[in-house]
């Protein structure tokens, strides 16, 4: 799965540079959103790219009828070249890809962030300007609430975790005690 998403990276990496250099990154990425959900309501459509049984021709007509006519030529020829080399089961995961190569490129990130209670403004605040230090970009949140942590956060900024969770920590401490070494124990 790491393969295929360095894969794509380089996919994806390509359609931005060439994006950029024609100004209209924008546009492709806007266009990517697009598809990415018409893919996302569309099981059967996923399956039948997905396919191997499905010649690329095939699937390179469903994908023509799927964008339709308003689909910049950059980003068709891009689907095009995904779906020739195999990579057409893919293309749901390749606008996420891209995204990331946008974000990346400008700057931006976004942290998704698991906490046991949601997050009140101020600590919004807080937390994006730390993540802005340690990072060096400007940070959105995808907050979640996962009620196991039993306080504190999870962070996931790019492949960079931070657990700060009340969960971790009592599990750190746990493994502490056990590893110590118990003074006056007779070792039978």
């Amino acid at each position: 799965m790491a393969s295929t998403r360095l894969v794509l990276n380089r996919y994806a990496t390509a359609l931005f540079q060439l994006a950029h250099e024609h100004g209209t990154t924008e546009q492709v990425e806007a266009e990517l959103v697009d598809l990415d959900a018409v893919l996302s309501e569309n099981a059967d459509l996923r399956h039948n790219l997905a396919n191997p049984r499905i010649g690329r021709d095939a699937k390179k007509k469903i994908l023509m009828q799927v964008m339709g006519g308003g689909v910049s030529d950059l980003l068709r020829r891009t689907v095009m070249l995904l779906v020739d080399k195999g990579r057409a089961g893919l293309l749901h995961e390749f606008a996420e890809v891209f995204e990331a190569v946008a974000m990346e490129a400008s700057g931006r990130a976004v942290a998704q962030v698991a906490s046991a209670s949601p997050l009140d403004d101020g600590a919004r605040n807080r937390l994006r300007e730390q993540l802005k230090r340690i990072t060096g970009k400007d940070v959105s949140l995808t907050e979640s609430v996962d009620e196991s942590l039993l306080g504190g956060l999870r962070v996931i900024v790019g492949s960079r975790m931070i657990d700060g969770s009340l969960r971790r920590r009592l599990e750190l401490i746990q493994a502490r005690l056990l590893q110590a070494p118990v003074r006056g124990a007779s070792a039978d």
